[in-house]
């Protein structure tokens, strides 16, 4: 376990530590799954999981469609939360940061990732749109899947992902006392200032 106050100057560097030290303690099958928060049109904070996918300095990385809400809210603000709980290590760790679109040859790697059935609702399904049947839908998906046989699914143009850049992190390792130990990383100009707050 790593000992607090956390010495490291680059949080970037102790998330990848942490992420790494939960994928070889856990059994999940999303390792990268968190918690992405956006504001919408109305004032009102959106919270849903998304997996990330690529890390790239100081960048994290997930796919989305560009058609959904998420997108569109971020779009319109976008200063973003991603809150990550690691049960199985005992921590949790909250992000701020700017999202911003990634580019093409970055959604095909993207795209490229998921499986194949993953790929075959990304071409059929307007994400979070009025859905008027089920049965239409399943039959789209199992038509998609029939002509698809064998060959590779291309990306649809509706179909991306975004950066976040953190300005704030915030890194927590629960106690049974409750005194959990938190350290808290926040931008100052080109580098980071750190502190300890209460639990």
């Amino acid at each position: 376990m790593t000992k607090f106050p956390l010495q490291d100057p680059d949080p970037f560097t102790i998330f990848l530590r942490w992420f790494r030290e939960y994928g070889t303690s856990a059994k999940s099958n999303y390792p990268g799954a968190c918690v992405l928060s956006t504001i919408g049109a109305d004032g009102f904070p959106n919270a849903r999981n998304v997996s990330l996918k690529l890390f790239e300095f100081p960048y994290l990385i997930f796919g989305t469609s560009m058609n959904s809400p998420k997108s569109g809210e971020i779009a319109e603000n976008p200063k973003v939360a991603l809150t990550f709980w690691w049960e199985e290590v005992m921590r949790q760790v909250r992000i701020q940061g700017m999202a911003s679109e990634v580019d093409k040859e970055t959604a095909d790697f993207l795209f490229e990732t998921r499986k194949k059935s993953a790929q075959l609702v990304s071409h059929i399904s307007e994400q979070s749109m009025d859905l008027d049947s089920w049965e239409s839908l399943q039959k789209s998906y199992e038509n998609k899947l029939k002509n698809s046989k064998d060959r590779i699914v291309e990306r649809p143009a509706t179909w991306g992902g975004f950066k976040v850049e953190p300005v704030r992190y915030e890194f927590m390792e629960f106690r049974e006392s409750r005194l959990h130990e938190r350290v808290l990383y926040y931008r100052n100009g080109d580098g980071w200032e750190t502190k300890m707050i209460q639990p």
